[in-house]
């Protein structure tokens, strides 16, 4: 069953009135370069989500790095999905590990917070991975990190992207086999989920990403996509990237 590829930009908490020619630069290589190439998302900080989505082509879409489940309230400092829509926003991330290590976000409230965005028509990319530690017991963490997700879905609704949490940042990542086999487990876990639907479901790859290890990585049968971080900051280094997927 076809699946979408996807590469994502998770511009973190980066990113100036240089924004928009970063922007420039990658739909001018898109247009330049290929009439082909997977949906292009980036996530830039909430700041710069407006101009660069007034600014910008069709030819890249744009997302949130975080929702608050709540349509409005006393929650000082959130955002909420209602909001983004209101931005043209099509995409959000939930779950980021970075989230769940300094803000100490839970099942529930991650639950909570794909619900709402599912809701109001946001598409989600919902992160899981697995600490150092826990390499050994992967697949019960990433199994109690899915239960995060509704009972049921739709596939083009979800997005997965598989993130190891020591990967990220750190130069470090799994052999490809062990990426491409953990991408099989985790579709494995979906189907137990939502059936048949898993199979639809596009799952991607995170966690130090670059246009050094991209092609091998994007390559693999059941990689859908990257998640990319800080090589998503630099134009020439993004573009490798994208160009490396076929």
């Amino acid at each position: 069953m076809k699946r979408n590829n996807y590469i994502i930009a998770n511009w973190k908490m980066n990113g100036s009135e240089k924004s928009i020619s970063l922007v420039k630069s990658i739909q001018k290589h898109l247009l330049k370069k290929r009439k082909s190439f997977p949906i292009i998302v980036i996530c830039p900080p909430f700041t710069s989500l407006s101009q660069l989505i007034k600014q910008s082509k069709n030819s890249i879409k744009f997302g949130a790095q975080d929702v608050h489940y709540s349509d409005s309230g006393a929650f000082t400092g959130s955002i909420s999905a209602p909001m983004l829509k209101e931005l043209g926003v099509k995409y959000v991330i939930i779950g980021h590990s970075e989230r769940r290590q300094y803000q100490k976000e839970s099942i529930l409230e991650l639950s909570k917070k794909i619900n709402s965005s599912l809701s109001k028509n946001l598409k989600v990319i919902f992160c899981i991975g697995e600490k150092l530690e826990e390499i050994k017991n992967r697949s019960a963490v990433l199994k109690k990190q899915l239960t995060s997700l509704p009972s049921k879905f739709l596939s083009k609704n979800i997005i997965i992207a598989y993130e190891p949490v020591w990967a990220i940042g750190t130069g470090k990542t799994p052999t490809v086999n062990e990426i491409n086999n953990i991408h099989i487990s985790i579709r494995k876990m979906l189907h137990r989920k939502v059936g048949k639907e898993a199979l639809s479901i596009s799952i991607l790859y995170g966690g130090s990403v670059n246009s050094n290890n991209s092609q091998e990585i994007l390559n693999l049968s059941d990689v859908d996509g990257a998640l990319v971080g800080g090589a998503s900051l630099k134009s020439k280094e993004f573009c490798k990237i994208i160009d490396s997927s076929n």
